[in-house]
């Protein structure tokens, strides 16, 4: 059991007894676990047999914007049976009812000003081929598939195990709180947790050209794995980037300290009974020059996302970010 300690007490492990409160704590912290350009419904309304949580709307990418279904669980449910049926539920009312989401939806824009202002703010930018909020909601709702993001109090093992036999289109979240007699912290896994920079930064100055996912390699497992099998594992990748992903890089620790190999990606498959995936290659990886840490930045610990023209254009691995 973890605790955490600030400049004025211990923090221990808060759970939470009731799931209303656990909610209310997470529409307060919504733009810290999904981003400046995610819109959050906070819904009670009735939709065919169940009643979601409420919904989120994604507008990172200007080419792909995304809906999804948001449940909010407490690890003291049971995985198999309430979370597994909340999502069957949530499928078959996708299917029957999206006139009335889509009515439900347009009703919580008309009335608030700042999601009005997001989304024309999205819709003005040139890359987006929507003229109006009526296209773009047809076209998440009709058009895309399913898509469910469940946010828990504790990821378990079981939880992760239960996760891998599920779709793709569901994500896991984590968060979990502590507490002491003065203070409140969160420990969360952010929607877009692989990346280790935040995708609102303005370091990352256009985030419809990333295609390239870059994964830190020791020299066993990038001679074995990365060069021998054409394939790297276990790498956990969010529902959003999951289909942007047409390349790898590997980027070889110390002594080495640079990107020195890609790869086109043929396929992305879940890995084992893990949250995580394996990529597969098309035929073997592509020798490149190699392109050092530079500056005073610190190494590739974990990966990190790029567009591959800019990164095969770049001098040193500092400069990508």
């Amino acid at each position: 059991m973890y605790k955490i300690i600030t400049s004025q007490e211990i923090l221990k492990p808060y759970k939470y007894n009731i799931e209303k409160e656990f909610e209310q704590e997470i529409i307060k912290n919504k733009e810290a676990i999904f981003g400046k350009n995610f819109i959050y419904f906070d819904i009670k309304k009735k939709i065919g047999n169940t009643i979601p949580d409420g919904y989120g709307l994604d507008l990172t990418f200007h080419t792909e914007p995304k809906l999804y279904f948001i449940e909010v669980e407490m690890e003291s449910h049971d995985l198999y049976g309430h979370i597994a049926e909340q999502l069957l539920k949530f499928s078959m009312t996708f299917d029957d009812n999206k006139y009335r989401l889509k009515n439900i939806l347009m009703e919580e824009i008309i009335k608030d000003s700042h999601k009005q202002k997001l989304l024309r703010e999205y819709i003005q930018n040139e890359k987006t081929k929507f003229n109006d909020e009526t296209e773009l909601l047809y076209h998440v709702i009709y058009e895309m598939p399913i898509s469910i993001i469940i946010i828990i109090d504790e990821y378990t093992k079981q939880l992760e195990k239960v996760q891998s036999k599920l779709s793709d289109e569901i994500t896991v979240l984590e968060f979990k709180s502590y507490k002491g007699d003065k203070e409140v912290v969160h420990r969360f896994t952010p929607f877009y947790d692989e990346q280790e920079i935040d995708i609102d930064s303005e370091e990352i100055k256009d985030v419809d050209e990333l295609d390239t996912i870059i994964v830190p390699a020791m020299e066993e497992g990038f001679n074995e794995v990365f060069i021998g099998e054409s394939c790297w594992y276990a790498v956990r990748i969010s529902a959003p980037m999951r289909n942007r992903i047409k390349y790898i890089a590997v980027y070889q620790v110390a002594p080495i300290s640079a990107i020195t190999y890609y790869a086109c990606v043929d396929r992305i498959e879940k890995y084992k009974d893990t949250g995580k995936y394996i990529l597969y290659f098309k035929g073997k990886p592509n020798k490149i020059e190699k392109i050092p840490l530079g500056g005073n930045r610190m190494a590739v610990r974990s990966c990190r996302y790029t567009n591959l023209q800019k990164m095969l254009n770049t001098d040193t691995v500092s400069n990508l970010w």
